[in-house]
């Protein structure tokens, strides 16, 4: 069997399992609170879980997409291996939208630092980064136990280099990309090698960093592969 992973496979975790996890996240602070769930706390869970259903059924009926969900939703850009792109004007604002969106659903405090010049639109390998550190995040958010996360969003040369960063108990790359293990940073590894770029991954006792290298517009087979 190949190590890629499937599209459908791909898709239920970007989409559906995802999303399931941060209203997880979202359920159990509100269990820790005094008092009963508040009813907003519950409505705002129906309506990220009738996302999620919906995301199944379309995936069921033959639609790669489970776009919709939790993750997914209007105050979130994602749709994560549809076709389209986020509904926001570019990768910037994208990133933007996904943090404050993890920030109110599970408590880490995430900040976004553009040192782009905004193009007000999605260019080249823009949307493989997007989806690269939707991940990263969406990985803080759920394993690492950070407090904090930062993201850093920057122009070098012909290249876009993004840094995620946390300050949670971090874990083993090796272990974590392994088949099974982590099928999320795996997957990572292979979308950064397929668009001509490189993923690199720290992590100990003081917090993950990722650092993303992509090239700004998508190789071709004569470019020779990853370039650094």
């Amino acid at each position: 069997m190949s190590g890629e992973p499937s599209v459908s496979a791909q898709a239920l975790h970007d989409g559906v399992l995802q999303g399931l996890a941060v209203a997880r996240i979202r359920l159990g602070r509100a269990l820790a609170g005094p008092g009963p769930v508040p009813r907003e706390v519950a409505e705002e869970l129906r309506e990220l879980l009738d996302g999620e259903i919906a995301g199944l059924r379309r995936l069921i009926a033959g639609d790669g997409s489970v776009a919709a969900g939790p993750a997914d939703a209007p105050d979130d850009p994602d749709t994560p291996d549809a076709p389209d792109t986020p509904p926001h004007e570019d990768l910037p604002s994208a990133l933007a939208a996904t943090a404050a969106h993890l920030q109110s659903a599970t408590g880490v405090r995430i900040r976004v630092d553009n040192h782009t010049a905004g193009s007000g639109r999605w260019t080249g390998n823009d949307l493989v980064a997007y989806r690269i550190v939707r991940e990263a995040l969406h990985n803080t958010a759920r394993h690492s136990g950070a407090a904090h996360a930062w993201v850093s969003l920057a122009a070098s040369g012909s290249r876009l280099v993004c840094v995620v960063s946390d300050d949670g108990h971090g874990f083993l790359p090796g272990r974590a990309a392994a088949p099974r293990a982590h099928f999320g940073l795996g997957a990572s590894y292979a979308r950064a090698r397929a668009a001509g770029g490189y993923l690199a991954v720290r992590s100990g006792g003081d917090g993950t960093s990722l650092t993303l290298s992509l090239p700004r517009q998508p190789h071709t087979p004569s470019d020779g592969g990853t370039r650094r």
